[in-house]
């Protein structure tokens, strides 16, 4: 009988803990973060690279931007655009998204590649876009136009632009923090109608005589061809670097102008590289 006890004491001692792990175990257990859920997982940071200040330059300058996302197609596309602008969400579901869009158009002066051309004047232009799509791939479009420019901008900035693209995403290796190394590509087409291109890109004959170069009317069609590429590189949970690429390559009317022919470049480039901190 004393061996019983003890042995029953024994397996009492020993069987408590147990199913007190497995319950532990089996327990939901919620994350103590006071951070905010829009910004949980969302790059914070600076970047730091060269753009062309107008399609056709052939000039780079420097700029300095807000960290991107690059962990989605959906997010990637947004950051990898050739057509930026502020773009507001109004209808935001898991793989479909719609809002409005707003961007100022910087003034264009008469120097450089357009030295001679009338200059343009900035505009503030609004339009619509959407994207649709999962994690890996995703398709937008944006339509933007000019809705303002003060009256005494005799030559600003006007017409309708349309944007279309791809994004394609996909998680590489693992790196600090046992994060993914994220790479997206995009690839995209722009058109524009007759104002809008025969103002950037056309040659008036007053233009012609002060330019030295030939009159040339420029129509509506496929603007320009870009190609993007984008990607973040962990260090820590918390700590990544980030960078993109691209190039932008004029077609049909736009690259026929005589001053992108004689004094610019059909393909743009540009580039940035900077860092950012993820709760």
């Amino acid at each position: 009988m004393p061996a019983l006890l003890i042995t029953l004491a024994a397996s009492c001692v020993f069987s408590f803990p147990a199913v007190g792990q497995m319950v532990k175990a089996n327990d939901d257990v919620l994350p103590d973060s006071r951070v905010p859920g829009w910004l949980q997982d969302r790059p914070l940071g600076l970047t730091y690279g060269y753009y062309s200040p107008y399609e056709g330059s052939g000039e780079l300058l420097p700029s300095i931007g807000l960290a991107s996302d690059y962990g989605s197609a959906t997010s990637a596309g947004s950051a990898l655009q050739t057509m930026p602008s502020i773009d507001i969400p109004v209808v935001s579901q898991e793989n479909f998204r719609f809002g409005v869009s707003a961007n100022l158009w910087g003034a264009i002066d008469g120097t450089g590649a357009k030295d001679g051309l009338e200059a343009l004047y900035p505009s503030l232009s609004a339009g619509i876009w959407g994207v649709v799509g999962i994690e890996s791939i995703a398709v937008d479009a944006k339509i933007l136009g000019k809705v303002w420019s003060p009256e005494e901008f005799t030559n600003a900035r006007e017409g309708y632009e349309a944007q279309v693209g791809l994004t394609l995403y996909s998680p590489m290796m693992r790196l600090g923090g046992g994060r993914f190394v994220d790479l997206s590509v995009r690839a995209d087409l722009t058109m524009a109608d007759d104002s809008y291109m025969d103002q950037h890109f056309g040659i008036s004959d007053a233009e012609a005589l002060s330019a030295g170069l030939e009159a040339y009317t420029a129509g509506a069609g496929l603007k320009s061809a870009g190609l993007s590429i984008g990607t973040s590189v962990p260090l820590t949970r918390n700590f990544e670097l980030q960078g993109s690429a691209g190039l932008l390559q004029l077609l049909d009317h736009a690259a026929a102008s005589p001053w992108v022919i004689e004094r610019g470049e059909l393909t743009d480039i540009w580039g940035n590289l900077g860092f950012a901190f993820r709760f």
